[in-house]
């Protein structure tokens, strides 16, 4: 948040669907992964990646300005990408740390990555209410089939996941 308030924007990779739902204040969209009507009703294999994913960015970000990226879990670059993408869905797993690095590619290099994702944000938020903006929706992870429950007992560092 102290980097948001010194002019940082904050991207949210995730579906749009998905950020339409819930998303951190402040915070816009611009989708690593796109899909039509089927997509949107969460049929497997209909996403797939924005082919304009880079030219969207540039439409609202300079290569200067400080960008962090987020998306649902986070990931990290301290190991190998997990390997856990759907037998059905090769989108399973894209996110911030692919989008980050497309975006390095074309001379982006103020690049930040949300540890934890916007799930962590939301896990924040309500523990320390004081320090981060209430969010505007109401987050869903706290219903047991929703996506961060996949992480319980399981080391998200290392890109476990049950999907």
């Amino acid at each position: 948040m102290q980097m948001q308030k010194k002019g940082a924007l904050i991207v949210d990779v995730r579906f749009q669907p998905d950020f339409e739902q819930w998303s951190i204040p402040g915070s816009i969209n611009v989708p690593y992964i796109e899909g039509g009507l089927l997509a949107k009703l969460r049929l497997p294999g209909f996403k797939k990646k924005n082919v304009n994913f880079v030219n969207d960015v540039q439409r609202v970000a300079d290569l200067k300005q400080d960008i962090i990226l987020v998306d649902i879990w986070g990931g990290t670059l301290l190991s190998e990408p997990p390997k856990n993408r759907g037998l059905t869905d090769n989108t399973k797993g894209a996110g911030s740390l692919p989008a980050a690095f497309e975006m390095y590619q074309i001379g982006y290099t103020k690049l930040y990555h949300l540890a934890g994702g916007v799930n962590q944000y939301y896990e924040d938020a309500y523990k320390y209410p004081n320090e981060l903006p209430e969010p505007d929706s109401k987050w869903p992870g706290d219903l047991e089939w929703f996506g961060y429950r996949q992480f319980v007992g399981k080391d998200r560092a290392r890109g476990q996941r049950d999907d």
